[in-house]
């Protein structure tokens, strides 16, 4: 039987091996386990469309004027998707006035728990093992466990995310330091994923040099795309900014159902193409929305659908949005920001997110000297509690959390050649 076609690619991959390409993005034991190279696409030949004009940046102006022009075209969808729900319900619903304050998300370590973690590392260190073998059954809390293993019902099955707050970095050695946050971490989700082609483990969220500039504006908001956990390690802070905002993907939806549910239709079709940026096949295609097991689940990084100059423009010669896609992605932004919360951040922080159903973006930030934002990016999976994926998203996780195909990279500092800080954290992979 052939494969579902919920994910798909601009022609048969076989035929498309081009030697230009340095990295093909699918490893050839996941290509040959999920048939991927039997899923074609028709890309229409012979016809060059109009792609709309969206870039990284939301422009709010574009977004009203793109809104108005296709409700004054009309014939849009006035109902949600058939067997889709109306409205959903339950604790991943929340806007900014549903936590009275921070401590109903917030989880302070205390004395007894961090001398817990400084028990749980020499036990590690006595075993003699290497840090990708931590796990809950290596790194003992006997008592913070049970207060983690809330946080991790709390992250899949609750609000949808947690922040655990007190661990001091200066305290530790930075291979100490990496063995503690890995160690916590695992009493939310064991297995670490790949996060890049190269197989880096620990991804750096910092600022290269004094000319990168794109950390002097607010992002937009996004997931991670391949991870049904985030998990972020504030190593340190800016002088000015960078704190972290959150929006319920569900709380999106019920606005979307309720005002414009032609967008779900938009952003439940399968035909969004993904840049792989100069890998082999060139972008593939699928939906940012799902419907699946009686759960809603969004999955999308802006950046592999517009780009993101100057380090990653769009790929030349692949799709870009149609005008209704470039809507819908900027309508999930702009009511993400109506509903968001604004965390506050402290070194030390672990921030955990259901990266299936939460949002996040970051607001500009300003380093000075010492203070300068630097947090370690995780990509967590938890076979137990992950929601159940739709054929197309068990593709990407394989890729991430099952390939062994790649070697693994575990940088407890940014890469860096000749004295410069290489390639950090994007937005996905």
């Amino acid at each position: 039987m052939a494969p579902t076609a919920d994910v798909m690619f601009p022609t048969d991959i076989r035929s498309m091996r081009n030697p230009d390409l340095v990295e093909e993005y699918y490893s050839p034991g996941l290509r040959n386990r999920f048939r991927l190279d039997g899923l074609r696409l028709a890309e229409g030949k012979n016809t060059r469309p109009q792609y709309a004009d969206i870039s990284y940046e939301v422009d709010e102006d574009k977004y009203h004027a793109r809104t108005k022009a296709r409700l004054q075209a009309g014939g849009l969808e006035t109902e949600v998707p058939e067997d889709w729900p109306t409205k959903l319900e339950g604790p991943l619903v929340w806007d900014q006035s549903t936590f009275k304050d921070e401590s109903e998300y917030i989880y302070y370590l205390t004395n007894e728990d961090k001398e817990e973690i400084n028990q749980a590392l020499a036990s590690f260190k006595d075993q003699g093992l290497n840090g990708e073998a931590i796990t809950k059954a290596t790194f003992p809390l006997p008592q913070l466990g049970r207060h983690l293993d809330q946080i991790c019902q709390d992250v899949y099955h609750g609000r949808g995310f947690a922040i655990v707050r007190g661990l001091d970095p200066e305290a530790y050695s930075l291979e100490d330091l990496t063995l503690v946050y890995l160690g916590v971490s695992s009493y939310i989700a064991e297995r670490r994923g790949k996060q890049d082609q190269r197989g880096s483990m620990l991804l750096h969220v910092i600022k290269r040099n004094e000319t990168d500039d794109q950390y002097g504006e607010d992002k937009p908001f996004h997931t991670d795309t391949v991870t049904d956990t985030l998990c972020l390690f504030t190593r340190s802070l800016a002088v000015e900014g960078g704190q972290s905002i959150l929006a319920s993907s569900w709380t999106v939806y019920n606005e979307l159902a309720a005002t414009r549910p032609d967008l779900i239709h938009v952003l439940a079709k399968p035909d969004w193409p993904f840049d792989t940026f100069s890998r082999d096949p060139p972008y593939y295609r699928r939906a940012l929305l799902y419907n699946y097991d009686n759960k809603i689940l969004m999955s999308f990084g802006r950046r592999l659908l517009v780009g993101h100059p100057p380090s990653d423009p769009r790929s030349a010669g692949i799709p870009g949005l149609t005008e209704a896609q470039a809507e819908a992605l900027d309508a999930v932004h702009f009511i993400g920001k109506k509903y968001e919360i604004k965390t506050t951040m402290e070194k030390g922080d672990m921030r955990f997110l259901n990266n299936m159903a939460v949002l996040h973006r970051r607001e500009a930030f300003r380093n000075d000297g010492d203070s300068y934002r630097h947090l370690i990016r995780l990509w967590l999976h938890n076979e137990k509690e992950c929601w159940r994926l739709p054929r197309c998203l068990r593709v990407a996780w394989a890729r991430v959390f099952e390939d062994e195909e790649r070697t693994s990279y575990w940088d407890l500092e940014p890469p860096k050649k000749d004295g410069i800080i290489m390639r950090v954290a994007g937005s996905c992979d």
